[in-house]
């Protein structure tokens, strides 16, 4: 985890993929965003430090369900949980309906992912 960590520190953005299985992010996803608060803390927690804080990220949620509505509670709630932990949060990505085909052909997802890296990049 220490390499890990290193390569989080030097990036200037952190782009996250998880899928939502059960309503939520996978149990791999779970670990590795717990294994975030030991550089991305809150500023009321002791471990805090303020040259991590406000690295732009972006989260991509990948679902089988076609609805995009469908968990956004939950995508809200870990938006949130990422700024609470000092991350500048964008809009997150929403892949929809991938029982029914791949992620890479439906329509404008290209182009909005690159729009995204672009701006990242920016």
């Amino acid at each position: 985890m220490p390499r890990v960590h290193a390569s989080l520190l030097e990036a200037q953005a952190l782009v996250v993929g998880m899928p939502i299985f059960m309503g939520q992010m996978s149990a791999q996803a779970k670990i590795f965003v717990d294994r975030l608060h030991a550089l991305f803390a809150p500023r009321f927690s002791p471990t805090f430090q303020e040259q991590n804080a406000g690295k732009a990220l972006v989260l991509a949620f990948v679902q089988g369900n076609p609805d995009p509505e469908l968990f956004r509670t939950y995508i809200d709630y870990t938006c949130q949980l990422f700024r609470t932990l000092e991350f500048e949060v964008r809009d997150p990505v929403v892949v929809t309906g991938t029982r029914a085909g791949h992620a890479r052909e439906q329509e404008g997802l290209e182009e909005r992912l690159k729009a995204i890296g672009a701006d990242l990049a920016a």
